[in-house]
């Protein structure tokens, strides 16, 4: 089974889009069990979810895409301090979105993100709540096709995860019920570390598939999760220099836009960010937040008001698709669109529906400079 980000799913653009999204809803692993993403990806509960939610065909609240830049980033339009996320010593160049410190106002913040990455990783997902728990988070980093084949989709997938505090990580059973093991790696940062193997003596998961646990300076232990790697490639020193360039602290990410006069009972319930093609089906980015209420979900999404490039070969819908209700608004370059996909529009009549929720949404533009991590107010 391929990751719905990996270019294969055959579906419309927005259904594919639909797909991605809730994937990283209905996937994000709490930091109290084990965050193996890629294995929940393959598993079969997690392909009849992905039917389910392709079936539906529309743009959702739940994706959004993290810029790789070049330079320091200038302070946020709330005045905020924003840096690049890559500026350790470590890094080759800055990687990830533009951030800045956690003031409450921004429903996307990461408890560690990537400092440096492998040369073709340059898309990035970042996804941050949908499990209940504020502190569960991921960044993705998706790669080269894992070969060279022309019917070969498979992109090459990093995942880091953060556990919480003083929480244990487990030895699970693996996918098909094998058990696994802890074994040893050499530390990181001068840190314990090791591998979740499939022997005792067996560094390695399935197929290509590493996982490698290490401890953060504040004790919490961190996972660097990799699939669909390359035979050819030194697997298990490109997550060593990925693992200890890992940027550990809470980040806001900046968003491309503002939400005001949020309503009472409407509660914030995650927020991500694809930057890239790849990630992005085709645009340059997406970003989302999701909320709830009364217990029904709703979400904000942005992107660039432009026709995205096709990324893959276009098919057809699945059977039974339907169109998810949405209300869409251009806005200083940027499509803003509120979608819902419980029982469509009628849940939210005590906010004024989807034009009541867009009415308070603010377009910042496509100039990355003037996002802000002040989101919400």
């Amino acid at each position: 089974m391929n990751d719905l980000y990996d270019g294969s799913s055959p579906l419309s653009a927005t259904e594919r889009r639909l797909a991605a999204e809730l994937t990283a809803l209905a996937d994000s692993p709490a930091p109290t069990a084990v965050p193996d993403t890629s294995w929940a990806i393959r598993s079969g509960r997690s392909r009849l979810r992905r039917r389910r939610l392709a079936a539906l065909g529309a743009v959702t609240a739940v994706a959004v895409g993290a810029a790789a830049l070049s330079t320091a980033w200038p302070e946020g339009r709330s005045g905020s301090a924003v840096t690049a996320a890559g500026s350790g010593s470590t890094s080759t160049g800055p990687v990830g979105p533009r951030v800045g410190p956690d003031t409450g106002h921004d429903p996307l913040v990461l408890q560690a993100t990537f400092d440096w990455l492998p040369a073709g990783f340059g898309d990035l997902v970042y996804t941050k709540g949908f499990t209940g728990r504020p502190e569960a988070g991921q960044a993705k980093a998706i790669g080269p096709k894992q070969t060279n084949a022309t019917a070969d989709f498979n992109r090459q997938l990093l995942f880091l995860t953060v556990y919480g505090a003083g929480v244990e990580p487990s030895l699970d059973l693996g996918p098909g019920g094998g058990q696994r093991y802890r074994v040893d790696a050499a530390p990181v940062n001068g840190r314990p570390a090791y591998w979740v193997g499939a022997a005792p003596d067996d560094p390695a998961g399935p197929g290509l598939d590493r996982t490698l646990r290490f401890k953060l300076a504040d004790g919490r232990w961190a996972e660097l999760h990799a699939s669909y790697m390359r035979e050819a490639d030194d697997v298990a020193t490109v997550m060593a220099q990925v693992a200890a360039g890992v940027r550990a602290q809470p980040q806001a990410v900046a968003l491309p836009f503002t939400i005001t006069d949020l309503p009472p009972g409407l509660t914030p319930s995650g927020s991500s960010l694809d930057y890239g093609p790849t990630a992005a089906w085709g645009r340059p980015w997406t970003a989302s937040v999701g909320f709830t209420l009364n217990g029904k979900p709703i979400g904000v999404t942005a992107y660039p008001d432009t026709a995205a490039t096709p990324s893959t070969p276009p098919a057809p819908a699945l059977p039974g698709a339907v169109e998810v209700p949405k209300t869409c608004r251009s806005s200083n370059g940027l499509k803003l669109c509120v979608s819902a996909m419980e029982d469509g529009e009628a849940p939210f009549a005590s906010i004024g529906g989807f034009d009541g929720l867009l009415d308070r949404v603010t377009s910042l533009g496509t100039d990355e400079n003037a996002w802000t991590t002040e989101v919400l107010h």
